[in-house]
């Protein structure tokens, strides 16, 4: 009798440790493949021992995969096989009152016991420790490291001969049997950055600022630049006190001076020369003695390949040419560095914004405002096509009326926006201000 209890308490408690295992591989699975393997490297070259055993294991996916599932397989068949041969067998005989056949009794007892088995490997064996390593997956990857590294060591050639089958039957369906690295998209950096402002850990001006990043190797030069109806240049013929006085009046630190026309751009006057040679008794001195040698960029040209390029020449300005060799605008490194963390206002700008609220639901908007900072700000979609050109809301409005609008033309959008556009301020043929406001239900359907 004692005999047979404990013979029942010694596989009870292999069992017990065989569910533990297989739970010990099951969340070592989890954790080792949500780590941060960029945290790893770091720990790994700080000197910490798990942490290069644990470098070790991922450094071949295929070889850890088979080291996880030769563990779970293992302790998943012998746990079968405890519960078969002596909790199975002890059910049978404690249901042969039962006046059916022996052979109905055991196969009933083997499935009843393989059902139990099999909820409590579920819960125990699987599902709670793979909740737990998806709690804090570094930490309990780097627990876990030196056992499965051991393990992996112990089974190395049985392993190897697992991943190489594998790799083998992946190359016979067309999917290679190396393992490939996961290339890290775009997207997936902004769904962690969504995340992350979601959970608080990033702002919001952090998390626009990521998105400028990313999408900065994308943007021209164009889209950045101030346009040439905005530029503010001096003739050849002025002198550096006349140049000077536009540089105060203007607030710029460097002025583009054109020769015969706003195309012919001959050089840049920086003011800090102009100041040098007035110091010396030079107001009266043209400023074509004080010039700088111009770069000139296609309105194609990246932002990103302009900054390095301003980086390695030590320049702030560029004037941006047209495909016609005419002058299409300017830019400077202030422009490309607000293309990524905002407007940057210093003693000298205006203190204008592009979009200004007058009242509820009515808004006085530069023409020269971007489209998508419109929409942002004010809460309006302005129905863009797919292949329109326009950047800006200007732009937009010619494109919409395809003509040179008179002030106080007015576009009315659709019923579902209910808001009017309307041309407040024309300057030279350019839409400078646009007002846009709320309108009533029944105005918009009329």
């Amino acid at each position: 009798m004692n005999d047979g209890i404990g013979g029942l308490l010694l596989s009870l408690v292999i069992l017990i440790l065989l569910v533990a295992t297989n739970a010990f591989f099951a969340m070592s699975e989890i954790a080792i493949i949500s780590t941060n393997s960029k945290k790893i490297e770091r720990l790994a070259e700080s000197g910490n021992r798990k942490a290069k055993h644990l470098l070790d294991i991922i450094s071949s996916q295929s070889g850890f995969l088979a080291t996880i599932q030769v563990g779970v397989t293992l302790s998943g068949f012998l746990s079968s096989a405890v519960a078969a041969d002596k909790f199975a067998g002890m059910l049978s005989g404690a249901l042969s009152f039962i006046p059916i056949s022996k052979g109905i009794i055991s196969g009933v007892s083997l499935v009843l016991i393989t059902l139990i088995l099999s909820y409590f490997t579920l819960i125990f064996g699987e599902l709670v420790p793979k909740r737990v390593a998806m709690k804090n997956p570094e930490k309990v990857a780097l627990s876990v490291a030196g056992p499965v590294w051991g393990f992996s060591k112990a089974m190395k050639f049985f392993v190897s001969f697992l991943a190489a089958s594998t790799n083998g039957v992946l190359k016979l369906i067309g999917l290679g049997g190396k393992d490939d690295e996961e290339a890290v998209t775009e997207e997936d950096i902004m769904m962690l950055v969504d995340e992350g402002e979601e959970t608080g850990a990033i702002e919001q001006h952090e998390k626009h600022m990521i998105q400028n990043i990313l999408q900065f190797d994308d943007k021209d030069v164009m889209d950045v630049m101030t346009p040439r109806t905005d530029m503010v240049m001096v003739s050849a013929a002025a002198t550096v006190e006349e140049t000077l006085n536009l540089a105060k009046e203007e607030g710029f630190s460097r002025i583009p001076v054109y020769q015969k026309d706003f195309d012919d751009i001959t050089g840049v006057a920086y003011v800090k020369d102009l100041i040098d040679s007035a110091l010396h008794g030079g107001n009266d001195e043209p400023v074509t003695k004080m010039l700088r040698k111009p770069i000139y960029v296609p309105e194609t040209k990246l932002c990103s390949k302009l900054l390095r390029e301003f980086q390695e020449e030590k320049v702030h300005m560029a004037i941006v040419i047209d495909e016609y060799g005419g002058t299409s605008g300017l830019v400077t490194m202030e422009d490309l560095l607000e293309s990524i963390v905002g407007e940057i206002e210093d003693e000298t700008d205006h203190e204008d914004a592009d979009i200004q609220e007058l009242s509820e639901d009515t808004y006085l908007v530069d023409g020269g405002t971007a489209i998508e900072d419109v929409e942002k700000t004010i809460g309006v979609s302005l129905d863009i096509e797919e292949d329109s050109d326009s950047d800006t809301v200007a732009g937009w409005i010619l494109e919409q009326l395809g003509s040179i609008p008179k002030s106080g033309d007015k576009i009315v959008l659709p019923a579902g926006n209910g808001f009017e556009v309307a041309v407040q301020e024309i300057e030279e043929h350019r839409i400078s201000k646009v007002l846009i406001r709320k309108i009533e239900a029944a105005s918009v359907s009329c």
